[in-house]
């Protein structure tokens, strides 16, 4: 057989296949056809009554999950408008969203301390007691009758004004107790929109909270933050007096050791240079007498030595405010170009900063200067107005850690060259870089 003999007879196989297919279909519809003559009309009519009742079901099921659709369509239209409105009165409660979005506080009020916050406290919530007392905190927008009575009406309106004032009150009391810096506008927020709602729900009564009742709870809330800022403030003085008092206790407590040592060393030379004259007094050979007279003079340059101290430990005791400004770094606790520059009292301004190191922070300081002046307090507040702009806590000036280099740092001393100090330039940090180390080590 040859190709084009093959090609023919698939040809002939396919166009078979198709004529059977078509001849099957026309088969099915001659057989319904047949059918539906070979039935009486009675079952034709009963036939055509079942396949409508069909029909009927499927669109009545249809209408019906229509409507169902349509009911669902107007509840979630309801329930987005419900949604909508929510969002306006929504009062952020997260504390880190707070904490970034809110802006700096600018204070209401300048009173001198706590005391005279606290007073203006009582005496706005005195204003709103007398304000309920005297009608002004709610009011009747629209009288209304009661038992066509006038009298009752007004009865019924005014225990709806108090039980309205009420929970007024106790949604402000919520809201103040909890104010900050971080969430005073989200504060403000709750109290108007409490404000805002309640008065809603009391309209078809007639009565309404007033603006000035609202403003003086917004005010208490401003007034009861800076109070409480206020305290902080005062808790912050009173530690740094405390820490000062507590320096100056322990200066007299190392004055006195200080004086009582040399004292004792005087009194010991002194008796030795007694002895050593009373010698020379006797003696009778030249060389005997040279030499007690080398012993006299060392002696007596002791005694010096020792006056001196004791002439600079009084000049210390009278002057208050000499002492040293320490400049001091911790890149383990604070990282790189982070120092703070503090003052001491103590005659060996080390052990203050030892102190400092001792707990607080995971590292020793390291020391880059120590600066003794007569007027150290004063020197260290140039300092600090000299690096105002480069504090690294910009709200309490008694932290006293600036962000600045060591160029910077050598700079500012420059005008200070009259005052004897030595500079260490490079921290040595010996503990954070061995921790390093052991660190890496281990990784």
């Amino acid at each position: 057989m040859s190709l084009l003999d093959i090609f023919k007879v698939g040809t002939y196989k396919s166009e078979i296949s198709e004529l059977q297919r078509k001849n099957a279909e026309l088969q099915k519809i001659a057989d319904l056809k047949m059918t539906a003559s070979q039935m009486e009309p009675v079952e034709l009519e009963k036939l055509i009554d079942e396949k409508r009742k069909q029909l009927e079901e499927t669109k009545s099921s249809l209408d019906k999950e229509s409507a169902s659709l349509e009911s669902l369509n107007i509840e979630l239209q309801a329930l987005q408008v419900r949604l909508a409105e929510a969002k306006k009165d929504l009062v952020s409660v997260d504390e880190e969203v707070q904490l970034e979005s809110y802006g700096l506080y600018k204070p209401r009020y300048d009173f001198t301390n706590s005391a005279v916050f606290k007073e203006r406290l009582q005496q706005v919530r005195q204003e709103q007691k007398q304000m309920i007392k005297d009608g002004t905190a709610g009011l009747v927008f629209r009288p209304m009758l009661l038992d066509n009575s006038k009298s009752k009406g007004r009865a019924m309106q005014s225990k709806n004004i108090k039980q309205l004032v009420r929970s007024f009150n106790v949604e402000c009391e919520a809201a103040v107790n909890k104010v900050t810096k971080a969430n005073i506008e989200s504060i403000e927020k709750r109290i108007n929109r409490s404000f805002d709602q309640l008065n809603r729900l009391n309209e078809p009564n007639g009565v309404r909270l007033t603006d000035d009742y609202r403003d003086s709870k917004l005010d208490e809330a401003h007034i009861a933050l800076e109070y409480a800022l206020k305290k902080e403030e005062e808790k912050d003085i009173l530690r740094e007096q405390r820490e000062r008092e507590r320096e100056e206790k322990q200066l007299q407590r190392e004055l006195a050791a200080e004086r009582k040592k040399y004292e004792k060393d005087e009194q010991h030379f002194i008796k030795a240079e007694s002895e050593v004259q009373q010698k020379i007094s006797e003696a009778s050979d030249d060389e005997e007498i040279n030499s007690l007279k080398s012993q006299l003079a060392e002696l007596q340059q002791k005694l010096a030595e020792i006056q001196e101290h004791k002439e600079k430990l009084d000049h210390r005791e009278e002057n208050p405010t000499a002492g040293y400004v320490y400049i001091i770094s911790n890149i383990g606790a604070f990282g790189e170009n982070v120092f703070k520059i503090g003052v001491t009292r103590r005659l060996d301004p080390m052990d203050r900063i030892h102190e400092l190191g001792s707990a607080s922070v995971p590292f020793p300081f390291d020391v880059h200067a120590l600066i003794f002046s007569d007027d150290a307090f004063k020197l260290e507040a140039s300092l600090h107005e000299h690096f105002a702009k480069d504090r690294v806590n910009q709200v309490n000036k008694r932290k006293e850690y600036f962000n600045i280099t060591i160029s910077d740092i050598k700079q500012a001393l420059e005008k200070y060259k009259d005052l004897t100090f030595d500079f260490n330039e490079y921290p040595i940090a010996e503990e954070y870089r061995d921790s390093q180390k052991i660190i890496e080590s281990m990784s």
